[in-house]
């Protein structure tokens, strides 16, 4: 017999349409949501992925379509969050998502003050107090706090942190906040977009390990292909106005895809060749014989409904990239350099030295100085302690989103043709290999989102012909497609390149060492992200291992001890005993003697000897009976203490 199995869908999206103006972003986008899916929502910058989840909260409303959302069901999202009081902490703005659970630890405290004075009322109050508790147990009131905690630990936050203001917070940390202040809110479904940025490595694969554990639904938007790869099972690709979902990660969804596009190009194909057999049998007949069946197949080509010529694969193009002369083949060293801002010290005894084609990349969590590095490497930032050496014939190109050397004026064409010896079909080629296609070359630089910005800094900076490279984050704001592109390009760069980043796939395709920020120092490890990451599980794994083995010695010890203890009380209750047999004995013969002198009558001629060896009988018969209970005692207590 079959079973049914029912899926709940919590959310679900029907025919979509929404415009801007004249531009059209979707177009009967479909989606259905159930239960407990962790739903990968990826796309070129500017799809549309931002606005469907404004659709679906109702922060914007579709031109035509319907949202649907099960009854009983909670749906947050990450930009919803209001804007705070800059007074209020960071543990009170995570607390605030508890809201119900202190009023009810409020009325339950009212309750128990009630119960106290009350009279007659009593049994009212304790049947109320008790549904309030079992209400505020079955939330899992009393843990509130620790979950608080563990979600602000593992978004990177120190316990000395909690009780900062916002206002002292950056706005990658006031982003932090407020999603560590949904995650606790606990929303039945969670509508996330972009929650990886401001995110360093550690506290990614906490967010990972949440999601994955987490009760509800999750619905996020993300370009970070290691993230989705572990914690999606359906990816939606939101592109050309069109959604299209498939069910598995990340690395499912590009082979379902590749499947796809390959059936949607044939089918393209067989329609083309359709339409041309069709208009060349019309050209041949319309003025002859078969003109009537001319115009029917004429009628029949205007009914078509013609398929959209696919958008294709961008295929890897092949870089050439020059440089204006080579380095020496030491590149930099680092000696013993320190750095501190006034109390807190970030770096302290920094050894590393860069070699001519090495490509390096540099970790360490949110704050730790990385940034700060760079600076002292590119002579911006004196070190405290310390010596950084350059190599003979280094030039170096540093990339930091916020220092962007562009001009708002030009476009992307006249940005590359002006800074560069490059004429017009060079320069598009080369910003075509950057995703800069057709229309694209002539946008402004003010125009342009974050992720244009970047892919033509980037591509500036490749094109100056530098011999070593210092990369800060070069894939921020970037979609998945164009991070492609630029790690295609930065594979095939022939100078040194050092860089920071948190996107993992990125290090695993240009890292050949990583570095990795530990306890103020710099600790080397051969092998890309996944290798480093690998040694790190292992090491951590020995670790959990020889912390084991160190508590099953000691517990063992512990039990030697107390062996070694009990075999010392035994012993001296053995000695203990034998005394008081010993003792026992001697009072026994006592006290014979003196009942043989009593019981002689020439004992009580003497008033003064009698009386005193009755008060000596009354002594030792004393003295017996406390031998005896002290006896017993000790006897006890040895077989009590026996082992087994």
């Amino acid at each position: 017999m079959l079973f049914e199995v029912s899926i709940l869908i919590v959310l679900q999206a029907n025919k979509i349409s929404k415009w801007f103006g004249d531009r059209q972003i979707l177009d009967n986008v479909s989606l259905a949501v159930n239960e407990r899916d962790r739903i990968g929502l990826v796309g070129p910058n500017g799809s549309g992925k931002t606005t469907f989840l404004k659709c679906l909260t109702g922060e914007l409303t579709a031109d035509d379509g319907q949202i649907i959302i099960a009854s009983g069901v909670s749906v947050g999202y990450l930009e919803q969050l209001p804007e705070h009081d800059y007074d209020t902490t960071a543990w009170d703005l995570v607390m605030s998502s508890f809201a119900g659970l202190i009023d009810q630890r409020r009325v339950l405290r009212t309750l128990e003050q009630e119960m106290a004075e009350a009279g007659e009322d009593l049994e009212r109050i304790m049947e109320k107090y008790a549904r309030v508790t079992e209400e505020y147990e079955r939330a899992n009131g009393y843990a509130c706090e620790n979950f608080a905690r563990r979600i602000l630990v593992g978004l990177g936050f120190s316990s000395e942190q909690f009780e900062q203001p916002m206002a002292t917070f950056s706005g990658g940390q006031k982003t932090r906040l407020n999603l560590a202040r949904l995650l606790a809110e606990s929303p039945d479904v969670l509508l996330l977009d972009e929650p990886t940025n401001h995110l360093d490595i550690t506290a990614l694969e906490w967010l990972e390990a949440f999601l994955r554990d987490y009760a509800g639904t999750v619905l996020v938007v993300s370009h970070d292909r290691m993230f989705l790869e572990r914690i999606a099972n359906r990816v939606a690709e939101l592109d050309n106005r069109k959604l299209v979902a498939y069910n598995g990660n990340y690395s499912s969804y590009l082979k379902q895809r590749a499947v796809n596009n390959l059936a949607q190009q044939r089918a393209f194909e067989r329609q083309q060749e359709y339409i041309q057999k069709t208009e060349e049998y019309i050209r041949r007949f319309k003025a002859g014989i078969k003109s009537k069946q001319a115009r029917g197949r004429q009628s029949q080509l205007d009914r078509l409904q013609r398929l959209d010529r696919p958008m294709g694969e961008m295929e890897p193009k092949g870089w050439s990239i020059e440089i204006n002369h080579e380095s020496a083949q030491e590149v930099v060293e680092l000696k013993e350099i320190s750095k501190a801002f006034e109390e807190q010290v970030l770096l302290e005894g920094v050894n590393l030295k860069l070699r001519k084609g090495d490509k390096i990349a540099l970790l360490g969590p949110n704050g730790c100085g990385k940034t700060t590095l760079f600076k002292m490497i590119m002579g911006e930032m004196e070190t405290d302690c310390g010596e950084i050496r350059r190599g003979s014939r280094v030039t170096i190109g540093y990339f930091a989103q916020e220092h962007e050397d562009l001009v708002d004026s030009h476009t992307a064409l006249e940005e590359i043709i002006y800074n560069f010896d490059l004429n017009l079909e060079q320069a598009r080629t080369w910003l075509g290999r950057m995703l800069f296609t057709e229309d694209d070359v002539f946008k402004k630089v003010g125009d342009m989102s974050g992720g244009e910005r970047g892919r033509l800094c980037l591509l500036k900076l490749v094109l100056s012909g530098a011999n070593f490279l210092l990369l800060d984050e070069p894939t921020n704001h970037l979609d998945i497609e164009s991070r492609e592109a630029v790690e295609n390009m930065l594979r095939n760069y022939p100078g040194t390149i050092f860089f920071i980043s948190h996107d993992r796939c990125f290090i695993d395709a240009i890292a050949e060492q990583v570095v990795v920020v530990e306890d103020k120092a710099l600790q080397l490890c051969w092998g890309n992200y996944s290798y480093y990451h690998e040694k790190l599980l292992e090491k951590q794994a020995a670790q959990e291992i020889e912390k084991k083995a160190i508590h099953n010695e000691s517990r063992k010890s512990a039990q030697d001890d107390e062996q070694k203890q009990q075999q010392r009380l035994l012993k001296n209750l053995q000695r203990d005993l034998e005394q008081l047999e010993e003792e026992i004995t001697l009072l026994e013969k006592r006290k014979t003697e003196l009942e043989s002198i009593l019981s002689d009558p020439l004992t009580y001629n003497n008033e003064e000897k009698s009386r005193e060896i009755n008060s000596q009988y009354r002594e030792v018969q004393q003295h017996l009976e406390d031998s005896y209970r002290r006896w017993e005692e000790v006897s006890d207590t040895m077989e009590a203490s026996q082992p087994g």
